[in-house]
């Protein structure tokens, strides 16, 4: 006897049934067919905005936090409370020498508002004085000359790097900046380097960087900066490294150990944490809303082969009589759900396919910023989901085709 598979005559039933009642099997393929959309539409959009974030943040040092100070609110020591706090240079570097769990650490210092010329265009922009090593944890796309480096801070030279905004409003579209002089407040700097504005930044396009040696003279800061950027080793635990790095300039700073004002900052690792955590919380909303949606339309399945089995009981009967054996009517239950069913499953990877295909054009016509990118399933996953189908479907055709078979020859042959 040849594998119900093979057997035409077995395709052939399957196609009679499924085609004596179009209207009611379209409906509930479409029920399987939605659950499969929903999975894969859902998980492949998942994984679209992951790999959004991923590109955002692939130039970033996500374990880092910002720590700045601000006015105590509890008195100390003898100190009143309001006592404005200055975080130096000093600082820093204790706190570099105090924690090994630093990967890298960088002063930051801006002035706003300053006066920019070049020739007769002028307009007013943020100068910020920084170190190499801030471009490190968070990269700007240099498309001409260069960043900042040691050698610009060691001999605390004159030299810009510049936005691409700022190059469109004060230089002409034929005039490459590099090597050109800007006059930034009463002094020239050489332009060095021109970026543009990444996904993940820290500022904006349009601020001016300098090296942070020639920010602190010329705007006589005093060894005074405005905040510390600083990367922690990825195995460290960047929320309880910021509390300890908190404590640390409390004691230093002669500050209240409640104080939760005086020290203040921006946990990033923290942020990425619970970003990733959201992401990983999505992919696990796909799969269970698809899982749930497939699953009742498989059900869906089973419940209208009952009804099929219901009308086919004279066919049965005769088979029966005929000489067909148990396993083959309960063969032939099963292949018609599992035919259904993978059906339905694969037009519905089919539509969601189609969907992420068209949300992917889309966002390659964006600014690039837009965290999404490549939304798609592996083959591997739809392949896993396919099976589970085929097991499902088959479960659900049990009850129909136990129900076939337990029908009595002579009962069949009297129903009407």
């Amino acid at each position: 006897m040849r594998p119900i598979l093979f057997d035409k005559d077995a395709w052939s039933e399957v196609y009679a049934a499924i085609r004596k009642n179009k209207m009611r099997t379209l409906l509930t393929m479409i029920g399987v067919a939605w659950g499969m959309f929903l999975f894969v539409a859902l998980l492949g959009a998942s994984k679209g905005m992951q790999n959004g974030f991923d590109k955002i943040f692939a130039n970033s040092a996500t374990n880092s936090l910002f720590v700045m100070l601000a006015e105590t609110t509890i008195p100390y020591k003898g100190y009143q409370r309001g006592r404005m706090l200055e975080l130096k240079i000093e600082d820093i570097q204790a706190i570099k020498q105090k924690f090994p769990q630093i990967r890298m650490i960088s002063p930051r210092s801006t002035e706003g508002g300053v006066l920019v010329k070049y020739g007769t265009k002028y307009s007013n922009y943020s100068v910020t004085g920084d170190e190499p090593a801030q471009n490190e944890m968070f990269k700007k796309p240099i498309v001409k000359g260069r960043f900042i480096n040691n050698d610009d801070m060691a001999q605390g030279k004159k030299v810009c790097v510049i936005g691409q905004e700022i190059v469109d409003e004060l230089f002409h579209e034929n005039v490459n900046p590099i090597g050109e002089r800007l006059q930034i407040g009463n002094s020239s700097y050489m332009v060095v380097g021109v970026y543009t504005q990444p996904a993940m930044s820290i500022g904006r396009n349009n601020e001016i960087h300098i090296p942070f040696s020639t920010f602190q003279r010329v705007y006589n800061r005093q060894g005074v900066v405005n905040y510390a950027i600083i990367n922690a080793y990825d195995e460290y635990d960047i929320v309880e490294f910021e509390q300890e790095v908190k404590a640390f300039l409390k004691e230093r700073k002669n500050v209240h150990p409640d104080d939760t004002q005086a020290i203040a900052g921006f946990n990033l690792g923290e942020m990425m944490n619970q970003l990733f955590s959201f992401m990983n919380g999505m992919e696990l909303l796909a799969i269970v809303v698809g899982a749930l949606t497939l699953f009742s339309g498989v059900i869906a399945i089973s419940s209208i082969l009952l009804i099929t089995v219901s009308e086919r009981t004279k066919e049965f009967g005769i088979r029966r009589a005929l000489g067909a054996v148990p396993n083959q009517i309960r063969s032939q239950i099963l292949m018609e759900s599992v035919v259904l069913t993978m059906i339905a499953g694969l037009s519905g990877i089919v539509g969601a396919t189609l969907l992420l295909l068209i949300v992917n054009k889309a966002v390659e016509g964006s600014d690039g910023n837009f965290p999404f990118l490549n939304a798609s399933v592996d083959v591997t996953t739809l392949g896993f989901a396919l099976l589970i189908m085929v097991v499902m479907a088959m479960i659900a055709g049990l009850l129909p085709a136990q129900r076939a078979i337990s029908i009595k020859p002579i009962d069949a042959l009297r129903d009407e």
